[in-house]
């Protein structure tokens, strides 16, 4: 939380569904934080549609993108400078974080990440993607409201994959940042091996039929362009 509210930029904190003792913490932490804005659910939503809250609560204020950072702790909120500045030379392009791992990464993360990216070059017929999970990304929101306007997205772990693949079908481009990742000791993943993991399944086998009809007509703006 100190390291983020230091950026003096403004700040949506989405909570979805904290208990009750969580609340009060957050509530706590961010008390002396003019510039954070704290947006609460008092239901689990999911990650798709906090982000989505984040997105319409910032441009009821004026704002055209946001930068999204997990709050697990895994990413490092000083790169936000690299992704702005890689926003501001390309300010159309939904930009997001490619993963640098060190050793605290797991296997299974690591590995998964790999079969995701095959099924993403297979969805969208393109090497585009370089990763679809990292959640470390800056979004114009002109560009969310397009995808949102044209397709169905998911509002739960889904989502950060079926962004971008339905990106790319809509010729958005995507930048690719360097950032490091790590995983904290004793951190909270809201990640569910198998829930989550199921979801994603579902996802690529849903994306894989989609793609046979929207790819054709892609494809071909794409070469058009």
């Amino acid at each position: 939380m100190p390291r983020l509210a230091s950026s003096s930029l403004p700040c949506f904190i989405i909570d979805d569904g904290s208990d009750a003792l969580n609340l009060e913490q957050l509530k706590t932490a961010i008390a002396d934080h003019d510039l954070i804005t704290l947006v609460q659910y008092e239901e689990n939503q999911g990650k798709g549609a906090a982000v989505l809250t984040g997105c319409d609560h910032a441009r009821s204020q004026g704002f055209t993108h946001v930068v999204l950072i997990d709050a697990d702790g895994q990413h490092e909120p000083a790169d936000e400078k690299r992704f702005i500045a890689a926003s501001q030379a390309n300010p159309a392009a939904l930009i997001s974080g490619y993963p640098i791992f060190d050793d605290s990464v797991p296997k299974v993360r690591k590995y998964g990440r790999r079969i995701t990216t095959f099924w993403v070059m297979l969805e969208t017929a393109s090497l585009q993607i370089k990763d679809a999970l990292c959640g470390y990304r800056v979004y114009p929101l002109d560009t969310v409201e397009q995808l949102t306007d044209r397709f169905k997205l998911g509002v739960k772990m889904d989502f950060d994959t079926e962004i971008l693949v339905k990106a790319v079908w809509d010729n958005v481009p995507i930048k690719y940042i360097d950032t490091k990742v790590k995983y904290v000791d004793g951190g909270t993943s809201h990640f569910h091996y198998w829930r989550d993991n199921l979801i994603l399944i579902k996802l690529h086998a849903s994306l894989v039929l989609q793609s046979a009809i929207v790819l054709p007509g892609s494809l071909l703006r794409r070469f058009q362009r």
